[in-house]
């Protein structure tokens, strides 16, 4: 009924190994469990890492977007030349040369500037305040050749004047100049003198007939030489024309201001003056 006791035993060692090669065996067994738990350990710290970086960019682009971009510098639109163009060597205020540190100011930030610059940078030159460079109802700037060489000065000036101004004659200071008409109700009259070879000039005096509002541009040389060629205008006197009678440039210049008004001493000395109102 019952069997031997060793055949009931048999079967519990199937799958050992053979008695001489139990004891290399069970060492084999351990070192593949031990092998198999590193790479599981392995495997396991390579999913963490994997998954602490992904949370971590996915916060950083979420909480801070423009972190690591370099900032872009803001470019002015109406900028003519770069902004750290030196002021030129033999300007009022600058030993001539030596080079100045201040920066030409951007366009938009000086409207009249913002008209002149074309004309003279399309001449190949170049346009810079002048010290004293401005006040009310007037500034004033130096012009340069491409090397630096001095090319004179630019003052332009705004008054408020009457209904009767009387543009003057340079022959005969009593007597009123016939003006010529430009568009948009605007009347002038072009004072050029190129005989003194010191002090060259090519002025325009110009009023806007719907306010009274009067514009006196002047380009000279360069003073003191006493050279006629150096003394030319950086400006022809048919681009001061253009200039002064361009209702943009009455426009550049603040409601108020006015060089008949408080700071008229510090306005430009221009060769032919702007004659006081006639009402």
């Amino acid at each position: 009924m019952t069997q031997p006791l060793s055949r009931l035993l048999e079967h519990v060692l199937d799958g050992e190994p053979a008695i001489g090669d139990e004891i290399d065996e069970i060492f084999r067994r351990a070192d593949r469990l031990r092998r198999r738990r590193i790479q599981a350990l392995i495997g396991a710290g390579l999913v963490v890492v994997a998954v602490i970086a992904a949370a971590g960019y996915a916060l950083t682009s979420t909480l801070m977007p423009t972190a690591g971009r370099p900032a872009v510098p803001a470019v002015s639109a109406g900028s003519a030349v770069p902004a750290g163009s030196a002021v030129p060597a033999g300007s009022a205020g600058v030993p001539r040369g030596t080079a100045g540190s201040t920066p030409r100011p951007s366009t938009g930030a000086d409207p009249v500037l913002g008209l002149l610059a074309p004309i003279v940078d399309g001449r190949k030159e170049h346009i810079y305040p002048r010290p004293p460079e401005r006040g009310n109802g007037w500034r004033q700037y130096s012009v340069t050749d491409q090397d630096g060489t001095p090319r004179g000065t630019v003052a332009v000036a705004v008054y408020a004047t009457g209904k009767n101004v009387c543009f003057p004659v340079l022959a005969a200071p009593h007597r009123c100049a016939r003006v010529e008409w430009a568009p948009a109700g605007v009347v002038y009259v072009r004072y050029d003198d190129e005989k003194d070879p010191d002090w060259q000039v090519h002025q325009t005096i110009a009023r806007r007939i719907s306010d009274g509002r009067t514009i006196a541009l002047m380009a000279t040389g360069e003073r003191g030489d006493d050279n006629a060629a150096a003394a030319k205008p950086g400006l022809t006197g048919a681009q001061i024309e253009q200039l002064a009678t361009d209702r943009r440039l009455f426009d550049a210049f603040g409601k108020d201001e006015d060089c008949f008004g408080p700071s008229s001493g510090a306005c430009p000395a221009f060769k032919v003056p702007v004659p006081s109102t006639e009402d």
